[in-house]
């Protein structure tokens, strides 16, 4: 076998998703690994003198349609990405990073609580209770008439408990999709030379990301999942005892409640109690069914003046002032954990232990755990009106309480974001001033002036796009229009951490969105003239649609794809350690994956150069820290790492953490908008964008490349021909 064929270049695409024929720039391949979902793909002829393969992994997050459908569990994401979003100095405190993983379990079953009392509210009050009592004659539409069979001529009672299985339907169906993709994705268990079976949590591993168990996920989406149904099913009897309100339904309300709160001390337990588990969820259900069948014959009845059914409003109440308190009780726990350490009665972590943060956010976790609360409520309320409307009931149908607030929910988060890209705008029309053109300016010039010129008569056609002395006013003014689009683009390429900003804001409409709920307790809500009203709940009813619509859409654009994309797989990438009802993370089999294709490779006697873009970075630069022995050759290029991963997540992404890859080069341009350096000397490239300011008359000024174009930029492609041609001891030194 020639020398040359032992050299293996092996490409990782990023969140475009591309094509096996586009990533390897030939439609003469073939699959050698892997399945239609994910796999590996092969060129037949030798490119630039080495084998070309790649992985591409695509089908792990987008190309499905109906895999669009995650999106309605974008709550649940947000839920679990809050556990991640750790600060390194938390995690170094050893009482403090237990208490912030387990107020993030607690915050994901609020956020679980808060889904199904919704379910409740529009199954079992407004479908069940309401509309189940009015007569639907057969010149009733179609869809009326099937709607109503399930509840017509019964009791309060049998309706009830019908309505009731709306709730256990939505809980199955979460705990189904959850199971499926546990069994797609987290059962590809890595690859771990010392051969370990870990069954705890990934979040809680002594070494992050760096330990090969961290993306074997699947004891604990199975332990987090049952834990969410034992709980479910636990308030669900709460709910159907209450409802029935007689003298032998307070024990009933008496034991779902204590269950409820075993749930709790369970999931606030990192993997303890791991026999107790199953128990409580088949204790769970009995109880139900005991509530369900005591409902049934107790028959609920309307509650006063309002045609709702009766302890309704007091149900949603007490539920969701449990919800917050779940979801905000990391703020009194890891604030009385700070007191402690201020105190001097507890040491926590020292300061020479804690990596300096590039930007420090202590209120990630909390504000994206709100943010997750918030954005199931707008859609869920905005649901429940538009239901009773649908189904022709009176406005009064749902709590004055409730729909008081979807104003609030809707338009005052949706001026919020006005207000953040108005800001960003001013921002990015700023940075064309002469103070951002400054430096671009003298950029370019220098480049220019060091930049031979072509031989007679090319040099006639040759053109610089600089503003330079003796053009006229038009021409300069259009040459400064191009030196002032790539001072804007550098300016955008920094604008990813101020999302914090807009989270910020989301927060603080939550907090008065509570403060509203409290003032409709006191019965002094404020309340949106009726036009307001009216819109509000049509924009809230449109939300879900239009969020699968969008995704729908983008994933079958690659342009749309790249925007959209970059937002979801970094929401999917973290295995589900706090939520198990998230949408699945690919990382659970894509890691594993790459380590495997490696590790063959080198056993193989093949060199291996890893050549990643974008997401796909990531995912070669986490398979390969954990696999210290043996490593190829990695090179990145707009990778995300610490521009995003280490800033957003920096209890597990870090300088430490990226420093067990070894021979590395990291590519980036500054008007990339996802990609950046990873602050390490000997490993960035900083590639110029546009590569010069002279251009061919005639034809565009020099465009720029941005995220997408390190593909076709030859000088770093030069530099990749050059790692490919170190020798092997070379390489495994440096």
């Amino acid at each position: 076998m020639p020398a040359s064929s032992r050299v293996t270049e092996l490409r990782v695409h990023g969140v475009g998703g591309a094509a096996p024929e586009a990533l390897l720039g030939t439609a003469a391949h073939r699959q050698i690994w892997g399945d239609r979902i994910a796999g590996f793909y092969a060129a037949d002829a030798e490119q630039r003198g080495r084998t070309v393969e790649a992985y591409c992994w695509g089908g792990l997050t987008s190309r499905s349609s109906t895999r669009v459908l995650w999106v309605l569990l974008f709550p649940f994401m947000l839920a679990n990405l809050a556990g991640w979003t750790c600060s390194a100095r938390t995690r170094a405190d050893r009482w403090a990073f237990a208490a912030h993983r387990a107020c993030a379990r607690l915050a994901a079953l609020g956020i679980t609580l808060n889904l199904l009392l919704i379910a409740a509210l529009g199954g079992i009050d407004l479908w069940a209770f309401q509309f189940g009592r009015r007569e639907v004659g057969d010149t009733a539409p179609m869809w009326e008439r099937i709607v109503h069979a399930p509840l017509g001529g019964s009791a309060a009672g049998p309706r009830v408990v019908n309505g009731a299985g709306v709730v256990v339907a939505v809980l199955l169906v979460l705990w189904l999709l959850s199971r499926q993709a546990r069994h797609r994705y987290e059962e590809v268990t890595p690859v771990d030379p010392a051969g370990r079976r870990y069954r705890g949590s990934a979040a809680a591993l002594p070494g992050g990301a760096t330990d090969p168990q961290f993306f074997n996920g699947a004891a604990t989406v199975r332990r987090l999942g049952l834990l969410h149904v034992g709980a479910g099913l636990a308030w669900l009897a709460d709910v159907l005892a209450w409802l029935a309100d007689k003298p032998i339904g307070h024990p009933l309300v008496i034991g779902a409640a204590a269950l409820l709160g075993c749930a709790i001390i369970l999931l606030a337990v990192e993997s303890g109690g791991e026999w107790l588990v199953f128990p409580l969820v088949v204790a769970a259900a009995l109880l139900a069914c005991t509530a369900a069948g005591y409902a049934w014959h107790a028959g609920p009845g309307a509650e006063g003046t309002r045609p709702n059914v009766e302890h309704m409003h007091g149900i949603a109440v007490e539920t969701f002032w449990l919800i917050v308190a779940l979801v905000l009780v990391r703020f009194p726990v890891l604030a009385t954990i700070g007191l402690l350490r201020l105190a001097g009665l507890r040491r926590g972590a020292a300061d020479k232990t804690v990596p300096p943060a590039r930007l420090r956010w202590p209120a990630a976790p909390l504000c994206v755990a709100v943010l997750g609360m918030l954005s199931v409520n707008v859609a869920g309320l905005g649901c429940l009106v538009t239901t009773a409307t649908s189904l022709g009931l009176p406005q009064e149908a749902v709590f004055d309480g409730l729909r008081d607030q979807i104003p609030w929910l809707t338009l005052a988060p949706v001026a919020v974001g006005i207000v953040f890209l108005v800001v960003e705008l001013i921002r990015y029309a700023a940075a064309g001033n002469l103070r951002g053109t400054s430096p671009v300016l003298g950029e370019y010039a220098g480049r220019s002036h060091a930049t031979p010129a072509p031989p007679p008569p090319l040099d006639a056609w040759r053109c610089n796009a600089l503003p330079i002395d003796g053009i006229c006013e038009g021409e300069r003014e259009r040459r400064m229009r191009w030196v002032r689009s790539l001072a804007r683009a550098r300016k955008v390429a920094g604008f990813a951490p101020d999302v914090r900003y807009l989270l910020v804001g989301l927060v603080a409409v939550a907090a008065a969105v509570l403060a509203g709920i409290q003032s409709e307790i006191d019965g002094t809500t404020p309340r949106l003239p009726t036009l307001a009203d009216g819109f509000a709940v049509w924009l809230a009813g449109l939300i879900p649609l239009a969020g699968v619509a969008l995704l729908r859409w983008g994933w079958g654009r690659p342009d749309a794809r790249r925007w959209l994309g970059v937002l979801w797989d970094v929401g999917t990438f973290w295995p589900r350690s706090f939520h198990p009802f998230a949408p699945p993370c690919y990382t659970e089999r894509a890691v594993p994956d790459l380590q495997r294709r490696i590790r063959w490779l080198n056993d193989n006697g093949h060199r291996v150069i890893v050549v990643s873009h974008s997401q796909g970075s990531v995912l070669a630069a986490l398979a390969l820290v954990q696999q210290p022995a043996g490593q190829p050759t990695l090179v990145t290029f707009g990778s995300p790492l610490m521009k995003l991963y280490g800033w957003a997540f920096p209890a597990y992404i870090d300088a430490t953490v990226l420093d067990r890859v070894r021979v590395w080069r990291n590519f980036s341009y500054p008007t990339d908008y996802i990609g950046g350096p990873v602050g390490r000397d000997g490993v960035d490239v900083a590639l110029p964008d546009p590569d010069s300011a002279w251009y061919v008359a005639g034809e565009p000024m020099p465009r720029m490349r941005r995220h997408t174009g390190y593909w076709s930029d030859e000088a770093m492609w030069s530099e990749i021909d050059r790692l490919a041609a170190e020798p092997r001891r070379a390489r495994a030194t440096a």
